[in-house]
């Protein structure tokens, strides 16, 4: 039942709620993947991620159920979606850019523009979660989104070129763990890549809804 004072609840309101919750929802089942192949610093900025989105969605559909005005409440999203996850992301393809050059010094000026990317991508959500307090920026999307893939396409393609190269050189052990680690890391990249592409799609194809959220509300998880 909707609150006293607030607008009538409208027929097609499934189609901003839904993308809102699936969101989270997908950001709390990656969180358990996330718990046994991260960092202590990643590990504890995700915590907290998770911690607010889980406070967005007691504050929409819980605390604020039947309240329009509760769900057009940004809350914590931009700190735990935006600005979290660009800082999330920055320290994820820093340390792949670090090893891509570890594994190959010629490739500096490669990890610099991977690095310049990065920057830009985090810029990018930072802008939109610290300037943008009542409405979405457009520009900062664009530049988050773009940005993103590209700097998880370059990785995956960084790293399947230093497989071919380092194929041949390297023992049978090696040979063997080599390829692993690098067909991880190459598959981690293209899925981000893949659900930022999604995110961006979404958001251009439809501009006045809300269906990006549920993509782009688990790119700091993967």
């Amino acid at each position: 039942m909707a609150k006293a004072g607030s607008p009538p609840i409208p027929s097609g309101i499934v189609r901003y709620t839904a993308p809102i919750l699936f969101g989270p929802l997908f950001n709390w089942a990656l969180y358990g993947v996330l718990c046994v192949q991260t960092l202590c610093f990643v590990f504890l900025l995700e915590t907290a991620q998770t911690a607010l989105t889980g406070a967005d969605v007691y504050y929409w559909f819980m605390a604020g159920f039947g309240d329009l005005k509760s769900i057009e409440n940004y809350r914590f999203s931009r700190i735990d979606i935006s600005t979290m996850g660009a800082i999330i992301s920055l320290t994820v393809q820093a340390f792949f850019t670090y090893r891509i050059w570890t594994l190959n010094k010629r490739l500096l000026w490669f990890c610099v523009v991977v690095a310049v990317l990065s920057v830009a991508q985090t810029s990018g959500a930072l802008w939109d979660g610290l300037k943008g307090k009542s409405e979405v920026i457009k520009p900062a999307l664009y530049l988050w989104f773009i940005a993103g893939v590209l700097t998880d396409v370059l990785i995956a393609m960084a790293m399947v070129y230093l497989l071919r190269q380092r194929r041949s050189n390297e023992n049978r052990c090696s040979s063997y763990v080599l390829p692993r680690i690098v067909r991880l890391t190459v598959e981690t990249n293209t899925l981000t890549a893949t659900v930022a592409i999604v995110t961006f799609v979404l958001y251009v194809v439809f501009p006045n809804e809300v269906y990006y959220a549920t993509p782009a509300g688990v790119i700091g998880k993967l």
